[in-house]
Parts: structure tokens; sequence; C-alpha cells
């Protein structure tokens, strides 16, 4: 039988910092899911006990049995955030979150979320959320970092944090121009999604530099953020010049002048 998780719910996509602590509610749901995951009670989540986990979320999840997750069979499962978020007055916000990470699970499109788009989604997210590392994660990794958590958390507290993107590009010889060109098609779209603020394509000055292009966008939200990159990437119809490759990752201020 296909698989899935909580860690299908609980693994995914790099996050925001942890704008709702001091929610004594919030954090003992994190803490009891976390402790639910880390089945060798380590004080740590590795990703074969993610893997596990999603198992078993999967078999949970999979009422009908016929191995494929629908998106009613996903909004039906909850560990608790739902009846929090109707104490809270924000359980319109709660489902919506949910569905936006459905959405981006559900790769190509068919309304239904198969194990291998679980498999997927899980391993890069768990790897993007713990610092592009595949070692376990700690209790603040996986209540803040995983899509599905911090979505969960900051639908029912109503709280996000602006999150700035860098992308660092690699431009194969001979197509820095090409590389330019694609980056304005994309800025043109993602500036007129909602959640957009800013971007600014920087350009090395020196000959010898590793890296030529290196962008940084401001965006309201992550979820906002999240959501433009898939409506580019389903409804665009832009392409990526052959051979770059973009290194990019949400980043958060922890100093400054």
């Amino acid at each position: 039988m296909k698989k899935m998780t909580l860690v299908g719910a609980v693994l995914t996509g790099v996050m925001t910092s942890h704008a709702w602590a001091f929610d004594k509610q919030l954090d003992d749901l994190n803490l009891t899911v976390f402790e639910t995951v880390d089945a060798n009670e380590d004080g740590m989540v590795s990703r074969r006990e993610a893997e596990h986990f999603r198992d078993l979320v999967m078999l949970s999840m999979d009422s009908n049995g016929d191995e494929q997750v629908t998106l009613s069979e996903y909004m039906f499962w909850d560990l608790g955030w739902a009846e929090l978020a109707k104490e809270r007055n924000r359980l319109a916000q709660y489902r919506q979150a949910r569905a936006d990470v459905f959405e981006v699970w559900d790769s190509d499109g068919d309304g239904t979320l198969s194990q291998g788009e679980q498999m997927l989604s899980n391993a890069r997210d768990f790897y993007s959320a713990n610092d592009n590392s595949n070692d376990p994660m700690d209790l603040s990794k996986f209540s803040t970092r995983l899509r599905i958590m911090a979505a969960m958390n900051e639908a029912v507290t109503g709280e996000s944090e602006p999150v700035t993107l860098i992308n660092v590009f690699d431009v194969p010889a001979g197509k820095e121009e090409e590389s330019i060109r694609f980056w304005e098609e994309g800025a043109e779209f993602l500036s007129g999604q909602p959640g957009y603020i800013s971007t600014a394509l920087h350009q090395t000055i020196l000959p010898d530099a590793r890296f030529s292009l290196i962008n940084v966008a401001k965006w309201e939200s992550i979820e906002t953020f999240q959501s433009a990159i898939m409506a580019m990437r389903t409804k665009s119809g832009i392409r990526i010049t052959e051979g770059l490759i973009p290194n990019a990752s949400l980043y958060k201020i922890i100093r400054s002048d």
C-alpha cells in the first residue's frame, strides 16, 4: 500500500521563525507530535523516523484503501489544530493553509496524493527544513520549518513574518544575458502575485566571482512566496535557461546595524 505522512503531513519546506512562541497550547501540540514521531525517544527526529510516521499516517488518511489520498481524506485527518482553530475563530484560515500545502504536494495536480508524491516531497522538505542536511532535527526545526507544521501554527495564530529569498545562480558559460532575461520574465510574473514586496537581481563586478548573478527578494510571508512559486511553475509557461542552476533559500534577519 502507498504510504503518506503527517510527515507527508509533517515534513515540508523552508519555514520562518517561531512567530508563535510562548503559546502554550501550540507548544504542547507541537511537542506531542514531535514525541510521537521520535520513536527512539532521543529528543531528535531522524529521516527514518519521519518516513515511518509517514507510513502510519498514510494508512490512517487513506480511508477507502485505494492507495491514494484525496483532499477530503487529507483535510479530515487532524491532530488537534482544527479544534484549536475553531476555538480561536480561525477555522477558515486553518483549512486554507492545509489546502495550500496539499496543492504544493500534489505535484501532478490530479487532486490526489500518491506514494511517490509524498516520498519525494517529504525527502526534499526534510532536507531543506534541516539546513540542507539529512541529519536528525530538533523540536525547533521540526515545529517551525516543516511546511505543514508552520502553516498550521501560523494559521491558528494569525502570525507570520516577512521572509527574504536569496537565490544564487550558477550561470553556464555564455548564457548570462539569457539568464537575465529568464529572471526578468519571472520577476514580472511574481510581482503580480499576492504577498510580493520587492526583488533585485545583483551582478558581480569581479571577473573571478564564483557566482555572477544573485537575486534578493522580499515576501510578506513564506506562504505567499510558496503560493507564488507554485503559480509560476504551473501557470506562467516560463522556461528556465538551459544549464542555469538556482541555489535558493529563505532567510530571516538575525543581526543588523
